[in-house]
């Protein structure tokens, strides 16, 4: 198994000097594909928890890593918890703890009690207390955490040297400490004292008190973190990492420590690419709101996983690349502050987060690697007919953590609502959203960001998400445009919708417009599945972009028509005596007629010979007076006037 790990690190270590979109559709695999799995391995939220309900107000960890090496593999430790008992005649409260761990001891209020295990759980008995009591715990224990179903806690190996590393994502903490493993209350404070071998660096939460030498030259690193957290997102890495830190301007004047452990030989690549994080910091802190976490750090500490974990403060990662640090940074506000209330809203945490990534290529990289970004979240969002964000089977791994849907639909859904809205209301209702007192540091579900953007907006957002997030599917539209004159655009829509849940998209459509002597943007009310509009814009259109923006969630077919106008055919001299130059520039005509004013087809000119390029008629046996040219295509045709006249 090191060998295995040994020989993908390497590989990931060759590869972080590729750049592009290529590279990180391979990190939100890796993300997408190590969540999966994760969950596959961990068990299900338990419907009911053994004992009396409780609030966990604060916990902490005290761990013994004498080793890292995988022949090794055995941890010690105790969880000292704070909780508050929610119930009357409080008699007995629980914790989860892997059955392949051992527990050595438990104290209640200070004092040694009996337990009682029950498969995953482990059932402590108090004196009986009331609602609103204070009680205290501490559980001791020990094992080997690797060999737990769920994988949480994995001994590996980087370039110089072994190491362990933890993601416990959505249900994997008890596999490797005793905790309340739900998603419904976060821990107020955490602390962790981590016991491991000299030469290495333990990271974690929040803010580093201390690093104790004891007399065996083992280190205890004592993290501390005073903003509540969700169980899976506490989390430990070792090795014998190099530190980088500096501090990062805020866009309010103030500043946050950026901590990073990175693997000795991803030195070099590391020293370019983490500065990155700077610009994307004070992107998100003035769209966003407050960084969460400023009064203790933000992190990065590699790992053996593929892509990314948005561990709170120190996130886990891969690689320093542009766009993994992006999501995960997102993920602070978007997963760890504001937690979904759900698995059926994780759409909140992952869809944020790929958007995020299309936020800070929108204001550190260029136009091109914007769009792109957005263009393939819409490809990966629009190639099958089905799927709605919100995920109504969370039972199904491969539905719930489904990228195309959770996190692409969910990123496309949020740049279109910003268009619908406009910038101004929609980060409004973002930083509303992010600063509600009854959310924040807690947990919301789509309602709640729903309400916050529509307050923000003063829009009944009603229609809209039931559309995009509760029901499947996005519109399929056929965009037909053709010139009817020099000046006039006529373009006719027809939608067809990819999932029946949804009878119609309305959509604001924004088109480009380009010719020799304009280029303008202008939008389209699709309010109706068949449409035909016709515009004035005072320019020939030679190319029409739909949506150049890629703003909309939809999958659209354009198709230019047949173009007839008078700047497409060119006289002169007019008046002229007996021969006329006649210059075609428009390569679609299908027939090119010399006409007089009683409507008798007096000659059928060549059109082939015409198009493109100048071509001399011989008039000298008309008549003089009034003739015309008409040319036809499809079934238009538009006309042409000149003079013939013998001076």
């Amino acid at each position: 198994m090191a060998i295995r790990c040994f020989i993908f690190t390497l590989l990931a270590m060759l590869g972080t000097g590729l750049y592009g979109q290529n590279t990180f559709d391979h990190d939100m695999e890796a993300i997408i594909k190590g969540e999966r799995e994760a969950f596959v391995a961990k068990t299900k939220p338990k419907s009911k928890r053994s004992g009396n309900r409780y609030d966990l107000t604060y916990q902490k960890l005290t761990l013994d890593i004498d080793s890292l090496a995988p022949r090794n593999r055995r941890i010690e430790g105790n969880v000292y918890s704070e909780l508050i008992a929610l119930d009357d005649n409080f008699t007995s409260f629980t914790f989860d703890l892997t059955s392949n761990m051992v527990v050595d001891s438990v104290k209640v209020n200070g004092v040694a009690t009996s337990f009682v295990r029950i498969g995953n759980e482990i059932v402590l008995s108090v004196v009986v207390q009331n609602a609103g009591a204070l009680i205290t715990s501490q559980v001791y224990y020990s094992g080997d955490p690797s060999k737990s179903d769920q994988r949480g806690f994995n001994y590996d190996a980087q370039l110089a040297g072994p190491m362990i590393w933890t993601l416990s994502q959505p249900y994997g903490a008890y596999g490797w400490w005793p905790c309340k493993q739900q998603l419904k209350d976060k821990i107020d404070s955490f602390d962790m004292d981590v016991r491991i071998p000299k030469g290495n660096k333990a990271a974690g939460l929040g803010i580093l008190a201390a690093v104790d030498t004891l007399a065996d030259s083992s280190l205890v690193f004592k993290w501390r973190h005073r903003h509540p957290v969700s169980t899976y997102l506490v989390s430990v890495t070792v090795t014998n990492y190099y530190e980088e830190s500096h501090y990062i301007q805020l866009s309010r004047g103030d500043s946050v420590l950026q901590l990073d452990y990175i693997y000795p030989a991803y030195k070099p690549a590391a020293d370019t690419l983490r500065w990155a994080i700077d610009g994307m910091m004070r992107t998100f802190d003035s769209l966003f709101g407050d960084y969460p976490f400023k009064d203790e750090k933000h992190g990065h500490a590699m790992f053996g996983r593929g892509g990314g974990m948005e561990h709170q403060t120190m996130s886990s990662m891969a690689h320093l690349r542009f766009d993994l640090m992006a999501h995960e940074l997102g993920h602070q506000w978007f997963g760890d502050k504001i937690t979904c209330g759900s698995w059926q809203d994780l759409w909140l945490n992952e869809g944020w987060a790929t958007y995020a990534n299309a936020i800070a290529r929108e204001f550190h990289k260029t136009k091109e690697e914007h769009l792109t970004f957005l263009k393939s979240s819409i490809s990966s969002a629009t190639w099958r007919d089905d799927g709605a964000v919100y995920a109504y089977d969370t039972s199904d791994v491969r539905n719930l953590f489904d990228g195309d849907i959770r996190y692409n639909k969910g990123s496309a859904v949020l740049n279109q609502l910003r268009w619908e809205l406009g910038d101004s209301a929609f980060f409004a209702g973002t930083r509303k959203y992010i600063a509600d007192a009854d959310l924040c540091y807690g947990f919301a579900y789509t309602q709640d960001f729903q309400e916050a953007i529509e307050t923000a907006s003063g829009q009944d957002l009603n229609p809209f998400f039931d559309r995009y997030v509760y029901k499947e599917g996005f519109p399929i539209l056929t965009t037909r445009w053709n010139r009817v004159n020099a000046g006039d655009l006529r373009i006719k829509i027809d939608q067809v919708t990819s999932h029946p849940s949804v009878s119609f998209f309305p959509l604001k459509i924004p088109f480009r417009a380009m010719g020799p002597n304009g280029d303008t943007t202008f939008l389209l009310n699709h309010s109706e599945p068949n449409q035909e509009l016709t515009f004035d814009l005072g320019f020939r259109v030679d190319d029409l972009q739909f949506d150049p923006n890629y703003w909309l969630l939809a999958r659209n077919t354009l198709v230019e028509g047949t173009h007839v106008d008078l700047s497409s055919i060119q006289v002169f001299p007019n008046p002229s005596t007996n021969s006329l130059s006649v210059f075609m520039q428009d390569k679609k005509v299908d027939r090119l007629e010399l006409i007089d004013l009683q409507g008798r087809v007096l000659r059928v000119l060549d059109v082939q010979s015409l198009k493109g390029k100048t071509t001399t008629i011989d008039i000298s046996s008309l008549v003089n007076g009034i003739y015309l040219l008409r040319a036809t295509s499809g079934g238009e045709s538009i006309v042409v006037k000149f003079t013939k006249t013998s001076f």
